[in-house]
């Protein structure tokens, strides 16, 4: 049943690019009836048409917030794993899957597999912040939390991975990260500004703010997933997070500690840029309801959006108190 859900979903997805090279042959034909390139014209149409939703309903699935703590950044960008079948990230659990739909499957497959690569991700994210903190000459407490919460990613890749696999029945696993064997020292922009300042802008954004909202949001998806397997890896996975948000105000207290003003200055600037994280609303999930979405552990972007309002303020407030700065908050 699964291996037939894995062949009906790589079909789908290789429908449109087969379909708009079928019609570029039929239209480049020599028309006997004048209707070839018609004909040729309406299937390239169609398959464009077909690939757009496809992207369309990826973009959606990928950029619904559905975050999972530190981001991996390399060259000032975020970066994922690439996608890739096989073994080696997945710990064997299954989630029940009788009763749903083969498009809740893809889309349930896709939401899990998306968090998967975040998780990934964030194992070298914290290998990273483990380096910086080494050479900066943080405490061993510090490097020894950064390595402790690279476990706990690696744990939650290899549970989001299992996930994905079951639901869409593809063998998903994390793929390379050519990036990460590409970095070159380069010399800091000016806006960058210095080891402190990175550090501390980094801590606050993806640290304090980024795993506090993904803690946020797994445990009000473990609250009202109906599946007991999805409803103990949000769970675990919330308290986790949550852990890795009070090591980055360690760190940004550390950076306090030893880089003196510039460190200060830092965080009131990263203050500012609080303002432009926000969750954006996006439109519905064609045959996909938010109450499915809801039992199955994933909210709707308007309590997204809420829940990162909420976050925003509490980081705000509590980064404010570090400087000695009086903050406005939102009504």
């Amino acid at each position: 049943m699964t291996e037939g859900l894995g062949q009906v979903l790589l079909v789908i997805i290789l429908l449109g690019p087969g379909l708009f090279l079928w019609g570029v042959l039929v239209a480049a034909r020599k028309p006997r009836d004048g209707g070839s390139k018609w004909i040729g014209g309406v299937m390239m149409f169609l398959s464009a048409s077909f690939m757009g939703f496809l992207y369309w309903a990826y973009n959606l699935i990928f950029s619904s917030s559905y975050a999972k703590g530190r981001v991996l950044r390399l060259r000032g960008r975020a970066r994922v794993a690439r996608r890739a079948l096989g073994e080696g990230w997945v710990d064997g659990v299954v989630p029940e899957v009788a009763g749903l739909t083969p498009w809740q499957r893809t889309v349930l497959g896709e939401a899990w597999r998306y968090s998967a690569s975040l998780e990934h991700a964030s194992v070298p994210a914290f290998a990273k912040l483990s380096l910086k903190l080494t050479a900066l000459g943080a405490p061993s407490e510090l490097i020894e939390a950064c390595h402790l919460a690279a476990l706990d990613e690696v744990r939650h890749a290899r549970r989001c991975f299992a996930l994905a696999r079951a639901y869409a029945g593809l063998p998903w696993t994390a793929g390379a990260i050519p990036e990460l064997g590409q970095q070159r020292p380069q010399p800091p922009s000016p806006e960058a500004g210095d080891d402190w300042a990175r550090l501390v802008r980094g801590s606050l954004l993806d640290g304090c703010l980024g795993e506090g909202v993904a803690s946020r949001v797994a445990s009000e998806g473990a609250s009202r997933a109906s599946d007991p397997v999805v409803r103990e890896t949000l769970s675990v996975i919330a308290e986790d997070e949550a852990r890795h948000a009070e090591l980055a105000w360690d760190v940004i207290a550390f950076a306090l500690e030893r880089g003196g003003g510039k460190a200060k200055q830092a965080l009131r600037q990263s203050l500012e840029a609080l303002e432009a994280q926000r969750t954006p609303a996006l439109p519905r999930i064609p045959g996909v309801d938010e109450g499915f979405l809801a039992r199955n552990g994933v909210l709707p972007q308007a309590e997204l959006g809420q829940l990162m309002e909420e976050c925003i303020q509490r980081t705000r407030t509590r980064a404010a108190a570090l400087v000695g700065t009086s903050v406005r908050l939102a009504s």
